[in-house]
């Protein structure tokens, strides 16, 4: 025997991709089977029996259809086509493969069509996935511009050294300067506060994870001076500070009212009559003397039929004792700044800032306290909403990762506190939860899981937390449980809602979820090991069978 021959079948039962190799009958219509490798036959379930027969006798009406103009593309072109399509493997799975065709001649003629299959599945998949994460990343630029690029609020972004990052439209307005001229500059360098230091100090108490108000002069690119209020937040991104959200208000005019009051009665009226914000007087007991007239148009109450009232019978009775702490301090000429939920005429909550500042005579005799009270319900939104994406699921909004290691902190330190205060801890998925995205799309998965999320909700108590981890990971947080036949009965109470027929978009199918749950005895852990103990105990019950439920009662987590 020749020990340098090549044994090209075994080369190409060794490749990996599926081959075969195709005859053409005399008249270039039909096709027969000359050979297939190995991996062809196993990915399609076929047998060296279909080993000269033609592709109608082995395949599909479907299929034959699709190879036949695939096919009969190659010998009209006389050329390598390459082509997608779907294919069902043995197992029913369905996959994605490339092919190539390539032809082969004799005199002219295409005797036989080699064809090379790839499978693509995990390809096109990480492209899907691509494609949804950039479609969420689209909706996320929309929300950020919608709270920070367009805001009318000036707003920049600071890195830890307070130098700026990014700058929304109306600060470029504010600086009247396009954004590229101060973008990397540090932000002290450009407003030039004249109150320096006091500035410094409220950026590094905001770096220590507190937001802070400061006023200050400014000096503008024209020249000019103009005071503005300046918020400072941090940006808190996986509970660490990686920057700083600066919102400026030009308090200039009403700096101005002020100046004009203590100048002339006169004009302080005339300013405060024609000013949208809530300008009020108020004596040394806490009544008005004055109110502007947008008290009317803002709140819906008469100015006159609040004189002599008190400025505590329009605030909201959960920020009376902020305003009994304002008035105490009325003897000494700060200025006081504090937000507060004003009730309007029919008993809405609307909030506002409310700046407070004390005016004497030339004898220092205190004469009233004028407040400026500016609405910023529309801040408090976007607070609240920057806040939601913060410790809220995108998809479900559920309480995400974040929010449930809070809470999950909260019952431990309780739990610390009271051993016999005993709470549980549930990991739950979906099984097979990979094939609802494979056959019918991330639209209807994602649905799914808002659905999956629902039901949780529904099974539980108003006092337990359901959150969103990823993926179709969960778990439930049950603060306050007897024993584990207790937690049995949420888990009943779980499965029954899930064991109920699913419908989304215009597809009915079962669900099962794996369920696993841990019911800490011990002290001295943390959260993060409960959180691993649960997901040990869910493999365990998705390793039984799937939809199923396991309890382990944990007596030996100790902190490393």
């Amino acid at each position: 025997m020749n020990k340098n021959k090549v044994d090209y079948q075994a080369i190409l039962n060794g490749i990996q991709d599926m081959i075969f190799v195709m005859r053409v009958s005399e008249d270039q219509q039909l096709f027969y089977y000359d050979y297939l490798n190995k991996v062809a036959m196993e990915e399609l379930g076929l047998s060296e029996d279909v080993i000269g027969k033609e592709i109608a006798e082995v395949n599909s009406l479907q299929v034959t259809a699709v190879l036949y103009e695939k096919y009969r593309t190659v010998i009209e072109l006389r050329e390598p086509i390459t082509y997608q399509d779907d294919y069902i493997i043995k197992q029913e799975t369905k996959k994605v493969s490339e092919t190539t065709l390539t032809p082969q001649f004799e005199d002219e003629k295409v005797v036989r069509i080699i064809a090379l299959t790839r499978d693509i599945t995990a390809f096109k998949e990480t492209e899907r996935e691509k494609d949804l994460s950039n479609h969420r990343l689209k909706l996320s630029r929309l929300r950020y511009k919608s709270l920070f690029a367009e805001n009318s609020d000036s707003i920049i972004y600071l890195d830890l050294q307070g130098k700026i990052l990014r700058a929304n439209q109306a600060f470029n307005r504010l600086m009247n300067q396009p954004e590229e001229n101060f973008r990397g500059m540090a932000f002290l360098d450009i407003l030039k506060p004249k109150r320096l230091s006091k500035v410094k100090q409220a950026f590094q108490q905001t770096l220590g994870g507190t937001s802070s108000i400061v006023d200050t002069e400014v000096s503008m690119s024209d020249d000019t001076e103009a005071v503005l209020q300046i918020k400072l937040t941090p940006m808190m991104l996986e509970q660490e500070i990686r920057g700083v959200y600066a919102i400026m208000k030009d308090m200039t005019a009403e700096q101005f009212a002020k100046e004009a009051l203590m100048a002339s009665e006169e004009r302080f009226r005339l300013i405060a009559e024609n000013s949208s914000d809530l300008i009020q007087l108020i004596d040394e007991r806490g009544q008005f003397v004055y109110l502007s007239p947008s008290h009317q148009k803002v709140l819906g109450y008469d100015p006159n039929a609040l004189f002599n009232k008190k400025l505590l019978d329009i605030v909201d009775q959960q920020d009376h004792q902020l305003i009994k702490e304002l008035l105490e301090t009325y003897q000494k000429a700060n200025t006081h700044s504090i937000e507060v939920r004003f009730n309007d005429i029919n008993g809405k909550e609307k909030w506002f800032e409310l700046r407070a500042q004390p005016i004497f005579t030339k004898n220092k005799h205190f004469k009233h306290i004028v407040v400026v009270a500016r609405d910023i319900e529309e801040r408090k939104q976007h607070e609240e909403q920057l806040r939601q994406f913060a410790y809220h699921d995108y998809l479900t909004n559920l309480p995400n990762r974040r929010l449930f290691h809070d809470r999950l902190d909260q019952v431990i330190a309780a739990h610390e506190r009271k051993q016999h205060n005993n709470f549980a801890v549930m990991m739950l998925d979906l099984d097979d939860f990979k094939k609802i995205n494979d056959q019918y799309g991330h639209d209807t998965g994602d649905k799914v899981i808002i659905e999956f999320g629902q039901r949780l909700k529904s099974a539980v108590r108003e006092m337990d937390t359901v959150a969103r981890m990823g993926g179709d990971e969960f778990m439930i947080l049950l603060p306050e449980v007897d024993d584990a036949r207790n937690v049995e009965r949420v888990v009943k109470r779980i499965e029954g809602v899930i064991a109920q027929p699913w419908q989304v978009d215009s597809y009915q199918f079962s669900l099962g979820s794996s369920i696993g749950i841990i019911i800490p005895t011990c002290k001295n852990f943390d959260a993060q090991q409960i959180i691993n103990k649960a997901d040990e105990v869910l493999y365990q019950a998705k390793n039984t069978g799937k939809n199923k439920a396991i309890i382990e009662i944990c007596n030996y987590l100790v902190k490393p």
